[in-house]
């Protein structure tokens, strides 16, 4: 069974990811790929979160919190490089 909390996380997610594409987009903010990739992973784990609550929830259990793994990893590269051309 789903939770509200889930749905209204999604929406949140959602317009926050739409916001960051728009900003990237315009050219207002840096394109760190990895970071991008990570907000995006962290929105799909939202998806599969809610998902969950309807059918299959161990595979889309699995899923959630495997791409919430992929998401530190991304985060992690992302600082490194960060860190790496920072001291360049």
């Amino acid at each position: 069974m789903y939770q509200v909390s889930e749905i209204l996380n999604l929406i949140f997610d959602s317009v926050g990811l739409l916001i960051t594409l728009r900003l990237l987009s315009s050219g207002l903010i840096p394109k760190f790929h990895f970071l991008i990739f990570g907000f995006l992973c962290i929105w799909l784990s939202t998806i599969f979160t809610v998902a969950e609550g309807f059918f299959f929830h161990d595979f889309f259990n699995l899923l959630e919190h495997s791409f919430y793994f992929l998401s530190s990893i991304l985060f992690l590269v992302s600082l490194k490089k960060e860190i790496l051309v920072s001291n360049h």
